[in-house]
């Protein structure tokens, strides 16, 4: 007589192993493929054991239902691959999950009721383009990073920690640019790359002298001698300068002790100094001018 197969879940060990990789999620295709038939799903279901989420989405009632948890349910309920900035998420790049979740998925995107805002895009990744990170399919590092930079407000600086932190390599992303032409958003990243690969200081300096242009600030000077140091853009009659930098992953240990070394040099001779970098002139060039403007009308002409 052939031996029957436990009905509790506490029986099968394959279940109890997804179920704890996955954040107590489990879809009807895993547990039938743990060897439960349809009526013992059924089963789980009505003990209360498991909660149906969607149509052949399940999750644990015994495990904490967390952002983890979340995630795991909307990619499985749209078949689809984890991008963006919930990617970024999920490898741990960015400290918070952002709303919505996002998901990419190939096939028109089934009509869902899940507790969450979600934002899916329907379009085919090259094999290439897609990892597994604990369990859940995820976009690569390098296109989480770009598709990340490009839904974030301050996309710009979120590039240039993961490329600061080592998290992306500049390599990896414009290699990324060039295998995914034609990604909504992607002529976007390849701006961001491009500006990351080139003298990002020069081009910040090159927008700052558009910026005053375009709002009638006069009288400064560039790169004016001030004892051993070369101010980036001074007012000398204010005694106000303005310090330019670049990308932060362009810049070295040295470079940042000059800088310290020059602001408190500037201290100590009445200077006042501001400081902006290339993602505060694109991002928020007026705000940057405006500061400018506010602090030499507090100053005046200084008399020494």
């Amino acid at each position: 007589m052939a031996a029957l197969r436990p009905t509790g879940m506490g029986d099968c060990p394959e279940v109890a192993a997804i179920l704890a990789a996955c954040d107590g999620v489990i879809t009807a295709a895993q547990a039938l493929g743990c060897g439960l038939s349809r009526t013992q799903v059924r089963g789980r279901v009505e003990r209360g054991e498991w909660i149906r989420v969607v149509p052949g989405v399940f999750r644990s009632a015994s495990h904490e239902y967390s952002q983890a948890a979340m995630v795991r349910i909307v990619v499985a309920a749209h078949r689809g691959v984890a991008d963006g900035t919930t990617a970024a998420w999920w490898f741990g790049m960015m400290p918070d999950l952002a709303d919505p979740v996002t998901v990419t998925c190939r096939d028109r995107p089934a009509d869902r009721d899940l507790p969450v805002s979600v934002r899916v895009s329907r379009r085919a990744l090259r094999p290439g383009a897609v990892t597994r990170h604990r369990g859940l399919a995820v976009t690569t590092v390098p296109l989480t990073a770009l598709l990340a930079a490009v839904e974030l407000p301050e996309g710009s600086a979120f590039l240039d920690r993961m490329l600061q932190t080592g998290r992306v390599d500049l390599a990896a992303l414009e290699r990324e640019v060039a295998d995914s032409a034609g990604m909504h958003g992607i002529v976007e990243a390849r701006r961001l790359v491009r500006v990351a690969a080139s003298d990002s200081e020069s081009e910040a300096e090159r927008l700052f002298v558009a910026l005053l242009r375009r709002w009638g600030v006069t009288g400064w000077v560039q790169q004016l001698r001030c004892g051993r140091w070369r101010l980036d853009f001074a007012w000398p009659e204010q005694r106000v300068a303005v310090e330019i930098s670049g990308w932060s992953y362009h810049r070295d240990r040295q470079r940042h002790a000059n800088d310290l070394a020059k602001a408190n040099f500037l201290e100590a001779a009445s200077w006042r100094e501001l400081q902006f970098d290339w993602h505060m002139l694109a991002d928020a060039g007026a705000d940057c001018v405006q500061q400018v403007i506010d602090l030499l009308n507090a100053r005046g002409v200084v008399e020494f």
